[in-house]
């Protein structure tokens, strides 16, 4: 459709309407032929007649100008109902949006950015926050934010929605599309989960950084009956570190000081010894070993190598010493702290209720599985893994964990009695995934066979970040713009409204050339 250059008026046949205009040319010819002079010619008695006509000429002058409006008027109009005219209400503005991860907005680090986001404030962009909803910022609480203060420790500003940015920012670039985007965001590697998307040329995004180090208390453990083992872990931007001390175990109350973490109470309660820092983080004090078994048959005997591997490099990273027992039986009684089950048997149905609290059950993929062809990019290391098969079972219910590169279940988790119970969808050996040779799965394991507490504490510190370079990569080529007829409001059709104009205009003109007629008539009676 195309446009005159008339605010929100449009036309859809403008050289029709042209045409038509050139209408307006009758009435003129015909104004401009009736004002030329007649050639004066007196003849007899007639000259006497001169004086009255001059006058009723003069009467007459009006009324043909006013007459040569109407009909130009006339014309005009109906030359835009020709043309087609409608009306189109102004498209809105298309404004940039700002948009902000939820632990920057609660982050000292805030203060880094604030005035280049009033900047593009200025220039009209919107404040939302990078979560569900893109809910707004609202102003108030921007000018609070202009001067932030630590009140949240770093615990919990880990307990706040831990989205997947990358996720978030694709449906960002879905939910605003050809605009302006620019993400505001910390590098904390665990906010970005998976791949990197294909995002648009129009996002821009910026990291913000966040404390270089940290060091926190993971976990303890009585060791005999007078030493404690604590297991200190140490987070920078490349990688999350833990080191084992032992110390002499205190008296009630006492003090226990470790180099680089600020002083720690040993109490003694009626549930068990623990220790106490300074931000009121509890640390329960294991007074066992944690015990893994891995039950397995012949024909996942090549894959315990792998499992036997993997349990043993993630015991570098516990407080508690590690008791490994391979077997092919079930043990009896309590159900130790880990199970691996690399059986095609179905569990024992009275594990429903043998499962104790922090008790976990792992199985692996079942039966001949379905190629997939896909990779996993572990949180960790960002290296991809391949995946060459999946179990094609499904599990109801559960909550996944690790997803692949294509979105479908990993690992996933659900209940089982009071314990829980994994589901990897794949398995270790070779011909079904390299997870089993990957440097990055002691790492993977670790959170989840620690105490319940302990990854949540793990995650409230990780400093790990994110490489910049994966925010270089090539953008998803820019989508193709969006016409002024898909965007803007429905347009409405003006062409009955001008033909009605039009009747109007006609009957009006009608009526004054009758009766500056019916005038001139009785002028020409009297005389």
């Amino acid at each position: 459709m195309l446009a005159l250059p008339l605010s929100a008026f449009h036309v859809l046949h403008p050289t029709a309407g042209l045409l038509a205009l050139l209408g307006v040319l009758v009435p003129l010819l015909v104004y401009i032929w009736n004002r030329r002079p007649a050639r004066v010619v007196q003849v007899g008695s007639l000259r006497w007649l001169e004086t009255a006509a001059n006058r009723r000429l003069r009467r007459l002058k009006p009324e043909q100008l006013l007459l040569f409006l109407l009909r130009a008027a006339l014309v005009g109009v109906l030359a835009l109902a020709v043309a087609g005219l409608s009306w189109q209400e102004p498209t809105p503005p298309v404004r940039g949006q700002v948009l902000l991860s939820p632990d920057l907005l609660a982050s000292s680090a805030l203060a880094a950015v604030h005035p280049g986001i009033d900047s593009l404030r200025q220039q009209g962009y919107e404040l939302r926050q990078l979560r569900r909803g893109f809910p707004r910022v609202p102003a108030r609480t921007w000018a609070r934010l202009a001067s932030p203060t630590p009140s949240l420790t770093d615990s919990l500003r880990a307990l706040l929605p831990a989205d997947n940015l990358w996720m978030r920012a694709q449906q960002a670039a879905d939910s605003f599309p050809n605009r302006p985007l620019r993400v505001f965001s910390t590098a904390a590697l665990r906010r970005f989960e998976g791949p990197r998307p294909a995002l648009p040329a129009t996002l821009r995004w910026q990291l913000v950084p966040t404390p270089d180090s940290a060091r926190w208390l993971q976990a303890a453990a009585l060791v005999g009956t007078d030493s404690l083992r604590l297991l200190v872990g140490r987070s920078t931007e490349e990688a999350s570190t833990f080191r084992r001390l032992t110390v002499r175990r205190p008296a009630n109350g006492a003090s226990v000081r470790v180099a680089g973490l600020p002083d720690i109470s040993y109490q003694t309660t009626a549930n068990g010894a623990q220790l106490r820092t300074l931000d009121s983080t509890i640390v329960p004090i294991r007074t066992t070993p944690v015990r893994v078994w891995l039950l397995t048959d012949a024909a996942y005997a090549p894959e315990a190598r792998y499992w036997q591997a993997a349990v043993q490099a993630v015991s570098v990273g516990l407080a508690a010493p590690l008791q490994l027992t391979a077997a092919t039986q079930a043990p009896a009684g309590q159900l130790p702290d880990v199970v691996i089950w690399l059986k095609d048997a179905p569990l024992p149905a009275a594990w429903q209720q043998a499962a104790v609290p922090g008790t976990q059950v792992w199985r692996v993929g079942r039966g001949g599985g379905r190629a997939v062809g896909s990779t996993f990019i572990p949180a960790n290391t960002q290296t991809a893994v391949a995946i060459r098969r999946l179990d094609s079972l499904t599990v109801a219910a559960a909550e996944t964990v690790w997803q692949d590169a294509a979105g479908r279940p990993l690992l996933v988790r659900q209940a089982l009695g009071a314990g829980t119970l994994y589901d990897l969808r794949t398995r270790l050996h070779p011909s079904w995934s390299a997870l089993g040779e990957s440097p990055a799965l002691p790492g993977l394991l670790l959170p989840l066979l620690q105490p319940p507490v302990a990854p949540t504490r793990l995650l409230a510190h990780d400093q790990r970040t994110l490489d910049p370079h994966q925010l270089l990569t090539t953008a998803a080529p820019a989508a193709a713009a969006v016409s002024v007829a898909d965007d803007a409001p429905p347009a409405t059709d003006l062409r009955p409204w001008v033909v009605l104009a039009a009747v109007l205009l006609f009957g009006l003109e009608r009526l004054l050339s009758g009766r500056a007629a019916g005038r001139l008539l009785t002028a020409t009676a009297s005389v």
